[in-house]
């Protein structure tokens, strides 16, 4: 009877306390992209993400675009939500981005401009 009494509290805690620990692993860090001197690679904060242009040489900012914003459901946990950039990859004056639910985007480098692609040929499986 005593061990019952000790081995109850120790399932609940274990059944709502455990999962509440569980959190997201870090994404992967996303290889960048060097060309003509310029380094492109990805970052953000989950819900923000970005690609940043720098100059090698100096290893100053040129530019950063937003790629794309998450909106977050206030009654979600934050980080099953979050969704990070996990490829780039340049075709000709385009950089191509993928994210982790494998939608794809593209950014003309000469314009800044970023737009939503269907690019299952640029990254293959």
């Amino acid at each position: 009877m005593f061990i019952c009494r000790l081995l109850f509290p120790c399932i609940l805690l274990a059944v709502f306390f455990v999962p509440g620990l569980a959190k997201r692993l870090a994404p992967k860090p996303v290889a960048p992209v060097i060309s003509g001197g310029i380094r492109y690679s990805a970052g953000g904060n989950g819900t923000d993400q970005y690609v940043v242009a720098t100059d090698l040489a100096s290893g100053h900012e040129l530019w950063r675009v937003k790629v794309f914003h998450v909106h977050i459901d206030p009654w979600m946990e934050r980080d099953v939500q979050d969704v990070f950039i996990t490829d780039l990859k340049l075709v000709d004056n385009t950089l191509f981005v993928r994210d982790e639910k494998s939608r794809c985007y593209s950014i003309d480098l000469a314009g800044r401009q970023v737009r939503k692609r269907q690019c299952a040929s640029i990254f293959s499986p």
